[in-house]
């Protein structure tokens, strides 16, 4: 489709108090390669911090976002005020912590057209608050005896035309507002159409999760029960029913439906090259076990082997420590800087120093609590420029991750050393030999932060066993790259 003839999508976004990934919300519309786009974004009552934020982003792309603004009425009465304000011929809806993929719109105009159908709603990937990866799924083509026993629509992943979407608007229940929608829609259009290509990822945050529980059961009943006109009987029923396929739904899409990942790894570290950007990172129980945090990032990842636990995952196992690979590091001349990332050290900058013959520039990051905190930390580096990070996994993973993040097109080597920088520069004592053959490391570095360490030494194991068990690493394909 020529850019002319492209008709105009409105992309309508419920705002409320959102702060840590409404940014990310934003950027993943604006970056949409169907660009004969709006967006509306609706300020649903949200506090002044965040009402001024909104109106300095509007003013930021005056020609691409509309903001409009209403007292707390909940996000089905603030999706009905985007739509009635919409210019758009399509309609797409995007929640404020959720994330489109970039062709998202395109790919699903082309089906529109290819198919004449009015209606489009597509597979998704889920993660989590800390941005783990819980699942994937699948959409399918729903008749109204489908879709009464199961909502499975993402939101996020629909595209309407305009002119449906306004004779059936959102309830304002504050849960299954977008079922009851679906539900009028479908008896009208007959069926709904799924496509099978992901297009959004989803975040499936657990905040007060008891009491949402009983919320959401209390409104699928009253989808059924006010908005069908079933008995209470019939009510009930498809209500228990809901949630028992709720199970299911959610079985597959923790175990079934993902797609097996490629990672990489070298069994080498002469191999490594600095052509592209990369995050290189230890390969152990530690990064195994948080796997699930790196599944959508896995092309930006190189690992090297550094744990026993490896073993059960890799072809080609050849144990190198963190501190020999810092040790035995040679850059080229393709690294034009280099920064020491995390905790402060004099030791360890000079050691770099020392050892690479050019200055090393330091950036000093706060102590996070969660892991969410790291994606607001924002730090530029140069282009060409290698950035060793110091502090604990998946922290620094999760902090390289941000740094290509805020640092597009530019090339960046990220290396997550941990605590491997610390022992070659003695600022932690080294592993006796004898306990590195026989894989007792981690008995050695109980010695200081003892509680700390166990602590996390046994959830780690209790992780990995579990991920071992339920074969979840059936999912991942590790493959050397030397």
């Amino acid at each position: 489709m020529e850019n002319k003839k492209r008709e105009l999508i409105s992309i309508i976004i419920p705002f409320y108090n959102q702060d840590v990934y409404f940014d990310s919300c934003v950027e993943s519309a604006l970056s949409q390669t169907y660009t004969n786009t709006e967006i509306i974004i609706v300020n649903d009552g949200s506090d002044k911090v965040f009402e001024d934020k909104l109106k300095k982003l509007q003013s930021k792309y005056p020609d691409k976002i509309k903001l409009l603004t209403q007292e707390n009425k909940g996000v089905g009465a603030a999706r009905n005020l985007g739509i009635e304000n919409s210019k758009g011929e399509y309609i797409a809806f995007l929640d404020s912590d959720d994330y489109w993929l970039p062709n998202k719109l395109e790919h699903q105009m082309t089906i529109l057209k290819k198919n004449k159908i009015n209606f489009i709603h597509n597979s998704y990937l889920i993660v989590n608050d800390e941005n783990r990866f819980i699942g994937k799924f699948i959409s399918n083509t729903l008749s109204y005896k489908e879709l009464i026993r199961s909502c499975d629509i993402g939101l996020s992943t629909v595209l309407v035309k305009s002119d449906l979407i306004k004779k059936h608007l959102f309830s304002t229940i504050s849960t299954k507002e977008d079922f009851v929608c679906w539900l009028s829609i479908v008896k009208e259009i007959n069926s709904l159409y799924g496509d099978q290509k992901e297009v959004m990822i989803y975040r499936d945050k657990k905040n007060s999760l008891s009491s949402s529980i009983k919320v959401k059961f209390i409104n699928a009943f009253k989808v059924y029960y006010k908005y069908e006109n079933f008995n209470i009987i019939f009510s009930l029923i498809y209500t228990l029913n809901l949630s028992i396929n709720w199970i299911f739904k959610t079985y597959k899409i923790i175990f079934k439906n993902p797609d097996q990942i490629n990672f990489k790894y070298l069994s080498n570290i002469n191999n490594l090259k600095f052509e592209e950007s990369y995050i290189l990172s230890a390969l152990n129980m530690a990064s195994l076990s948080n796997i699930n945090l790196f599944y959508l990032h896995s092309a930006k990842f190189i690992f090297w082997i550094d744990g026993y636990c490896a073993k059960f995952i890799v072809k080609m196992f050849n144990k190198v420590p963190g501190r020999k690979l810092i040790q035995d590091l040679k850059l080229t001349e393709d690294v034009k800087k280099i920064y020491l990332c995390g905790n402060n050290s004099k030791l360890q900058i000079n050691f770099l120093k020392n050892k690479f013959n050019s200055e090393i520039d330091f950036i000093e990051v706060p102590f996070f609590k969660e892991l969410n905190e790291i994606n607001k930390f924002k730090v530029t580096v140069d282009d060409r420029s290698l950035v060793i990070i110091n502090i604990s996994t998946p922290k620094q993973e999760i902090l390289a991750l941000n740094i290509l993040n805020n640092n597009k097109n530019k090339k960046i080597f990220l290396l997550c050393l941990g605590g491997g920088i610390s022992m070659v520069t003695g600022e932690e004592k080294i592993v006796p030999e004898i306990l590195e053959k026989i894989n007792l490391e981690w008995l050695w570095r109980l010695r200081s932060n003892t509680w700390f360490r166990l602590k996390r030494l046994v959830n780690t194991s209790i992780i990995f066993l579990f991920k071992i068990i339920f074969g979840y690493f059936d999912k991942t394909n590790f493959k050397n790259i030397d």
